[in-house]
């Protein structure tokens, strides 16, 4: 029997906190005041931490905090406090993107517990086995893996696996988004996602024209449902899975308070072993609070059109009938009803041309009668004015006793959950009164009064008096059950003294109970060491000048001409096929290693972006090929690639270089890749100039890094986003759960996504059937390289990998041109502006200087 699963909920502040605990939840994850991705929750500053991390532990549920957002280095100088006081204030573990947050923290708190977040990205057995190398306990999994993927991934020996399984749904890998930090500056990478994704969108051809009927399909082409896989817990269960995690840290406490109760009534019953169902009340629920519409997310595999949510970008809320009859005259509606209805409910008409009509219940008739609550196969009639045709269809999206039963649940004493007690209680004339309260699983509380007991002039102390002092346990987490008396005839002690003792007898069980959660103390003269030894500084800085080599990423043999005609110091040969088909066909491996030789340009191999488990085969396949045809660097942007590589004969002659995807926004990232055999590491192209300044400046105090191994995207597309959604299969060529799209991809050579600002963003799909979105304007940096170079880069990346070769060739002698007069010292300000207006001709959209300026939030 597989492990038994905990429950995980969301809480986003400290009434989410009480919500999630009182309702079920075994741990809750929460953010601090730093480094967390969901910066505009309320989240916990310190004092309201250390509430929340007592409230938890007392009840036996254990406290994640989020640091799961990449960190350039002027915030590293500052994460060693704030994870102190985390350690300090006892949360239970924490939950990291950044591989350099991932080292430094493995480094100053060996045996703390770390999760790594779905934002890592983390799809296969490789990854996972890394990880736990590293010491990280739980991986929490990208959402897109299939059950089997899932179960494999859960046998890695050392390591935990986490999955959501409810709440919303990127449409994005996470961690591989550009898309609001591109569009808006505001990156998710950082915990600011301003969910671009969630607009309107149309599908459109090179010349505009639209492929879709929006009015038909719906507007929001990118926008999933939730996932609800509440129904898949006992295979979730079988398939070895640790955490089952609910989404939702920007949600009320109602949203956290209904979601776990569903999902915990429904576990007990999976692990109970029995015949499993969800009952109808649960779904209801689910249903009422928050739904987008639902969805497994890839448990069954990808569900194309069944996974989206086009018409409908928010809270769809419960069908709860159809409009019957409609009396204009008076502004009455009349529902038939397919569920309840109350006074205090908010309902929407979908209606049939109009779009939506929303009204709150303030009056219900039925039958002539006057009521609160309707019941189905009932019709009620309430005011309601609006364009509405019968039979359109309405939805209850706020369900007032729903919410006032889930505001109960954490708010009302009578509700809570309490921790029963069994008490002693001593009262002896002349002896301190002396008060034991037990638990259940052995722990104890004791205290005495500071007077001794009296004989009662007036007023003796009864059993009934001590059961209703002592008993009085207010907002802690216990309930006196029974309590056993010794007590002298006529004893009697000032109540004060009685409140007094019973406050200290539970404080003093409330510290055993957290006594399982507390850490070892930190010594001071270690921390100070481990501090020292994290900055080591190299003796004798020097930097020395840098010509840094033009490297030009591209796919097919014609590109790879082309690059090699225009002056690249080195290719990296894609293996993505933007295409749709492989870039590079069987055989062709050795004659494009054959050209770079004869033009004495340095070959690199760039492996698919993204690695899952259930594709392992191929991406041996594509390894092995090119490695048999001579291969000897590869470019990766998966950790997992790491131990296939290593698995190579002559490993030790694999040079192996970080694609951006591995997220180097600080020196301790790349250290962390350099302890794992990398050499050279792209950086993150989120990065402004000051941030890259400040960047460069530790990493040239560091001992073993370089500035000239650090490389850096200057031209091309970025790729605002990945997903296993494809678009084109779905809206073009009919995928479903049931069947796969008939290739319109291969029809459909240029397809856009246009926003409502009429920008066209170019959609790509691979080999993979993957989607790559681009930005609308590519990246240029032309008349910025005397800046860059002066800052001590080895490599400056042209991406060309889905462009044509007459771009590659064109663009690329333009920047071989600009980098060649610079290395002479003969650049003057009219070659960068020749360059510049050619190379306007080349992207008629216009271009973007990225984030180089204004950075990102």
């Amino acid at each position: 029997m597989p492990e038994l699963p905990e429950l995980l909920a969301p809480a986003g502040s400290m009434d989410a906190l009480r919500a999630a605990i009182e309702n079920g939840a075994d741990a809750v994850y929460l953010g601090g005041t730093r480094f967390g991705a969901r910066h505009y929750a309320s989240n916990f500053d310190m004092d309201e931490l250390a509430e929340a991390v007592s409230y938890a532990h007392q009840r036996h549920v254990a406290v994640y905090v989020t640091v799961n957002t990449l960190l350039h280095d002027g915030e590293m100088e500052e994460l060693p406090r704030y994870a102190r006081q985390l350690y300090e204030a006892s949360v239970d573990a924490l939950i990291v993107q950044d591989l350099g947050v991932l080292r430094l923290l493995r480094k100053l708190f060996p045996h703390w517990e770390l999760h790594s977040s779905t934002q890592m990205t983390v799809s296969n057995v490789e990854s996972a086995l890394l990880l736990a190398q590293e010491g990280v306990r739980r991986i929490v999994l990208a959402r897109e893996l299939s059950l089997p993927e899932i179960a494999e991934i859960s046998k890695v020996p050392g390591i935990e696996t986490e999955v959501f399984v409810h709440g919303a749904l990127c449409i994005s890998y996470s961690g591989q988004c550009l898309m609001s930090s591109l569009i808006g500056g505001r990156s998710g990478n950082r915990g600011r996602c301003a969910q671009p994704c969630r607009l309107t969108y149309n599908l459109v051809d090179q010349k505009g024209q639209n492929l879709v009927d929006i009015k038909k399909v719906g507007h929001h082409l990118l926008s999933p449902k939730d996932i609800k896989t509440i129904e898949h817990l006992p295979a979730l269960i079988e398939a070895g899975v640790r955490s089952l995690k609910i989404e939702g840290r920007m949600k009320k406490p109602e949203y956290v308070a209904t979601a776990v109760r569903q999902y915990r009534q429904a576990l007990d019953r999976a692990l109970e072993g029995k015949s499993f169902y969800v009952k109808k009340e649960e779904e209801r629920a689910l249903q009422q609070i928050f739904n987008r519409g639902f969805s497994p997310s890839y448990l069954e595999g990808n569900l194309g059109e069944d996974l989206m949510s086009y018409k409908r970008p928010n809270h769809r809320g419960l069908y709860i009938g159809r409009i019957k009859k409609i009396d204009s005259k008076q502004s009455l509606v009349h529902l038939d009803l397919a569920e309840e209805l109350t006074q205090g409910d908010e309902i929407e008409a979908w209606v049939s041309k109009g779009g939506r009509s929303v009204t709150a219940v303030k009056q219900l008739t039925v039958q002539g009668e006057e009521r609160e609550k309707a019941f189905p196969r009932e019709v009620a009639i309430l005011p309601w004015k609006g364009t509405f045709r019968e039979g359109d269809r309405v939805f209850k999206i706020y369900d007032s006793e729903l919410v006032t039963w889930a505001r109960q649940s954490y708010q009302r004493p009578s509700t809570l959950r309490r921790i029963p007690l069994q008490g002693t209680v001593t009262v002896q004339v002349g002896m301190p009164l002396t008060v034991t309260y037990r638990d259940g699983e052995g722990h104890q509380g004791q205290a005495c009064t500071e007077e001794v007991v009296q004989v009662a002039n007036k007023r003796p102390l009864t059993v009934e008096v001590l059961q209703e002092q002592l008993g009085r346990l207010g907002t802690t987490a216990f309930v006196l059950e029974t309590l056993e008396a010794q007590l002298d005839e006529g004893a009697m002690i000032p109540l004060r003294q009685l409140n007094e003792v019973r406050r200290q007898a539970i404080a003093e069980l409330e510290k055993r109970r957290s006594e399982k959660f507390l850490k070892p103390l930190i010594d001071e003269e270690s921390w100070q060491r481990h501090l020292r030894s994290l900055s080591q500084a190299k003796k004798g800085i020097t930097r020395t000048k840098v010509h840094p080599l033009l490297t030009l990423a591209v796919e097919g043999l014609p590109a790879l001409r082309a690059a090699l005609r225009s002056g690249a110091d080195e290719v990296y040969l894609g293996t993505e096929g933007f295409r749709h088909g492989q870039p590079f066909r069987k055989g062709e491996e050795a004659k494009a290693l054959q050209l770079c030789q004869e033009a004495n340009v340095k070959a690199i191999v760039a492996l698919p972006r993204l690695y899952r488990a259930e594709e392992q085969k191929k991406i041996v396949h594509i390894i092995e090929r090119w490695y048999e045809a001579g291969a000897r660097a590869f470019l990766v942007a998966n950790l997992g690639y790491l131990p296939l590589l290593r698995a190579l004969p002559d490993a030790e002659k694999v040079e192996i270089r970080a694609d951006y995807p591995l997220w180097v926004m600080n020196a301790e990232a790349a250290l962390f890749l350099q302890e794992h055999g990398l050499k050279h590491y792209t950086i993150s192209p989120e990065l402004s100039w000051i941030q890259i300044e400040h960047m460069f400046s530790v990493v040239a105090s560091r001992k073993g890094l370089d500035p000239g191994a650090f490389e850096m995207i200057v031209h091309g597309p970025l790729p605002m986003m990945v997903s296993e959604y494809c678009v084109a299969g779905v809206l073009l060529g009919g995928r479903n759960k049931s069947q796969r799209c008939n290739s319109p991809c291969q029809i459909h050579k240029e397809l856009y996504l246009q926003d409502r600002m009429n920008y066209k963003f170019p959609l790509y799909v691979d080999a993979f059937c993957r989607n790559h979105l681009m930005n609308a304007k590519d990246l240029a940096l032309l008349d910025k390289l005397p800046q860059l170079v002066k800052l001590g880069f080895g490599r400056l990346r042209i991406e060309g990998r889905t462009k044509s070769p007459q771009w590659i060739g064109d663009v690329t002698t333009l920047y071989r041109q600009i980098l060649t007069e610079w290395q002479k010292g003969k650049l003057q300000d009219h070659h960068l502006e020749k360059s510049l207006s050619q190379l306007a001709l080349y992207h008629l959209p216009g271009y973007t200087k990225g984030h180089l300026y204004r950075g990102v939030e």
